[in-house]
């Protein structure tokens, strides 16, 4: 692949994912108002330490070397989402441990992106990972439910 063709991917995969964490925004604002909660994490140490991942609003699946973690949630409707990166070397690994899991899709989707589909402690998960325009890295993004 060359430099043109392989920026033109990173670009379409960079507008596809501000397009799903602007999906996410969208609908976590639309769900329920006022009671909302956010939160910032370095990584997912700080994350455990917190509680968040502890608590259902992270999901407890996520590459290990996850870093610049955010999530936002709803209190009422236990809907949320969030967003991380990782080291574009972590990515095949993850994949690999998330099929071990029983009913996880897997679905491989062009430009390197990949969504992810499980269902965990009660919520149905949905991560989207894609190749950030910072070199090496990854950008990925979730959404989880309730599973009813």
């Amino acid at each position: 692949m060359n430099e043109v063709t392989r920026k033109w991917l990173l670009s379409i995969g960079g507008a596809i994912l501000l397009i799903v964490v602007y999906g996410i925004a969208l609908k976590v604002s639309d769900y329920g108002g006022l009671d909302t909660a956010s939160s910032r994490h370095a990584n997912l140490a700080a994350a455990r330490l917190d509680g968040v991942i502890e608590r259902g609003w992270v999901p407890e699946l996520l590459p290990t070397g996850s870093n610049d973690i955010w999530e936002t949630h709803d209190l009422d409707t236990n809907v949320g989402g969030g967003g991380f990166q990782f080291p574009s070397n972590d990515l095949e690994a993850f994949k690999k441990q998330v099929r071990q899991l029983a009913g996880t899709v897997v679905t491989e989707l062009p430009g390197n992106m990949t969504r992810i589909k499980y269902v965990d402690r009660g919520s149905r998960i949905e991560l989207f990972l894609a190749p950030s325009p910072q070199k090496n890295l990854m950008t990925g993004v979730w959404s989880m439910k309730p599973d009813r």
